[in-house]
């Protein structure tokens, strides 16, 4: 008695049409990962970029440098323990010793105390059309667990205490070139 390859034919088409379905629906997910900063990044203000951070979900999608713990030992002025987050614009610039950050270029600092209570996020943000000739065009912010803006914009302390590594576009986190 002859069997019908019918039933087979069918499935392995369904299996195949799900499988292109499934390929489709990840490089749609990898494409938008790496945009991270698109229309809706944010301007130069304090409340506006806690807001994009709280939004972009900043500590699953964004990147801590490779071969870098996440928790690392830190210092004064920031914390005991600090984790970085980069967006994918600045560890594009990082990654390809581009010598400075382009513009859009987000840099995310969790403050920790020896215990581990997180104390402050501390954040270098390259706005669009935003000016600091002083930090190369590095917009500071610092702000509480909270919420609660405790200095923004072009925070002296911070310009001056990056101007060290001014040959290094204000970082010390990671080699730019």
């Amino acid at each position: 008695m002859r069997r019908s390859l019918f039933p087979l034919r069918r499935s392995l088409v369904l299996m195949g049409a799900a499988l292109i379905g499934i390929a489709l629906l990840l490089a749609g997910c990898a494409g938008a990962e790496s945009e991270d900063m698109s229309d809706d990044a944010p301007e130069a203000s304090g409340a506006a970029i806690i807001e994009y951070l709280n939004a972009a979900d900043y500590q699953n999608a964004w990147q801590h440098l490779p071969g870098v713990e996440p928790m690392y030992t830190g210092g004064d002025p920031h914390g005991a323990l600090l984790s970085t987050y980069f967006n994918a614009i600045a560890l594009q610039a990082i990654t390809d010793k581009a010598g400075s950050i382009p513009e859009g270029g987000m840099v995310v600092k969790e403050n920790f105390m020896p215990d581990g209570k997180l104390a402050a996020i501390t954040v270098m943000y390259k706005a669009a059309g935003y000016e600091n000739p002083d930090a190369n065009g590095w917009f500071f912010l610092k702000y509480a667990p909270d919420g609660v803006i405790e200095a923004e914009g072009p925070v002296p302390g911070c310009t001056e205490c990056h101007g060290d590594v001014a040959d290094n576009d204000f970082l010390f986190t990671a080699d730019v070139k």
